[in-house]
């Protein structure tokens, strides 16, 4: 499964499938919502960040790898965890 955010600043229904940000970049999809559910139902399969911008495209292999790391950390901080 991907996980990725929605570019800021696009209506909902004027999204387009091909245009992501990396995990909670945007605040747009709400990931921790999504991861929540996921865990609540047992989801034990693989999660992968992915993004369309390019942005990361111009970056070096170590700061491309730093910034995705940081995106999905952020998206996990963002879940909900039992007391």
């Amino acid at each position: 499964m991907d996980l990725n955010d929605a570019p800021a600043g696009v209506a909902k229904d004027q999204q387009q499938d091909g245009r992501r940000e990396l995990p909670a970049a945007t605040g747009v999809i709400e990931v921790a919502g999504f991861l929540n559910a996921l865990d609540r139902r047992g989801y034990a399969a693989p999660c992968a960040p992915s993004h369309s911008t390019g942005r990361l495209n111009d970056l070096d292999n170590e700061p491309a790898c730093a910034a995705t790391m940081e995106g999905l950390k952020k998206a996990v901080a963002l879940m909900s965890r039992p007391s």
